[in-house]
């Protein structure tokens, strides 16, 4: 509604006011938006591109190269040398193509990982000619693995050992002497755990029938390895690393078959039976022992 009396105010209001013109109609969005979404996402990846390209990204293919092996970076492929992910596929091929090679091949094969593993810097490469070593049959393989089980690599050693466990032709002394030479003195604590944890499985085991044939079997010299494999263990109890403590009670427990759990005292009074210095062996853990320890309470 008009005012009657203007102010002055109102008057300039009224004066300065824009004119309301209508807006022209646009067309629908469906029909420009095809069209338009095209040249804009051209654009965007053409100006995106020149942006990375002057930007310095190109440590983005190493990125790439080791999170996914399939994608080679150029500033990775030199010439005369081949790219790691490709010399790892070479090696275990090496190793799959020496099972049942013939004699002079694997000789060949068996030359070549060994110089792989002596000339490669790359701890990895080395593992992995320790692995496609093992699976190749040869008369050199056990002395070959003794001596890269001296590497200064602790994995690199790591491998050689498990190559031992699953691999070695000689006695069960040998082997055995190896591996508690390996435990007491190899400075990392995991490859004294993963000697323990061979030992275990290497070990002659105390046979719990009391057939006699059974017990024939286990002759004198397994029972001597296997009181002074006991004995060894044992001295691996009072251990400063716990997980040294832990592995040395699982093979205490895979060749004696005595459940005294992760209880030390019981295995210590055990290793002291062996000895022996005391005149009972400690009892074996009873069937709530045995539960987990949510369980205990409805047994009380």
């Amino acid at each position: 509604m008009p005012f009657i009396f203007h102010t002055k105010a109102q008057r300039h209001t009224e004066v300065n006011r824009p004119a309301r013109v209508p807006r022209a109609s646009r067309p629908p969005c469906e029909k420009q938006l095809p069209k338009y979404r095209f040249c804009r996402l051209i654009s965007l990846m053409f100006f995106g591109g020149i942006t990375l390209w002057f930007s310095g990204c190109t440590s983005f293919d190493h990125q790439l190269t080791a999170d996914f092996p399939f994608i080679v970076a150029k500033d990775d492929v030199i010439p005369g040398l081949d790219p790691p992910h490709l010399r790892r596929k070479l090696i275990r091929e090496k190793g799959v193509r020496g099972i049942a090679a013939p004699e002079a091949e694997r000789e060949v094969l068996v030359v070549q990982l060994m110089h792989e593993y002596k000339t490669s810097p790359d701890p990895n490469m080395r593992r992995e000619a320790v692995d496609a070593l093992a699976k190749i049959p040869h008369v050199d393989r056990d002395r070959f693995l003794e001596e890269i089980s001296r590497d200064d690599n602790p994995y690199v050693r790591m491998s050689a050992l498990e190559a031992l466990g699953k691999t070695y032709s000689g006695s069960t002394e040998e082997l055995a002497t190896l591996l508690m030479s390996r435990m007491k003195t190899d400075p990392d604590r995991d490859v004294r755990v993963t000697a323990v944890r061979i030992l275990g499985d290497v070990t002659p085991k105390n046979p719990q029938s009391s057939n006699s044939m059974t017990t024939m079997a286990f002759g004198a010299d397994e029972r001597t390895l296997h009181e002074l494999v006991i004995l060894e263990l044992g001295e691996l109890l009072n251990d400063r690393v716990p997980a040294v403590r832990y592995e040395s009670m699982q093979s205490l427990r895979k060749i004696t078959n005595k459940d005294y759990g992760s209880d030390i005292n019981r295995w210590l009074q055990f290793v002291r039976y062996t000895k022996g210095e005391v005149p009972e062996l400690p009892a074996e853990r009873t069937f709530t022992e045995k539960l987990p320890t949510v369980a205990l309470p409805m047994f009380r």
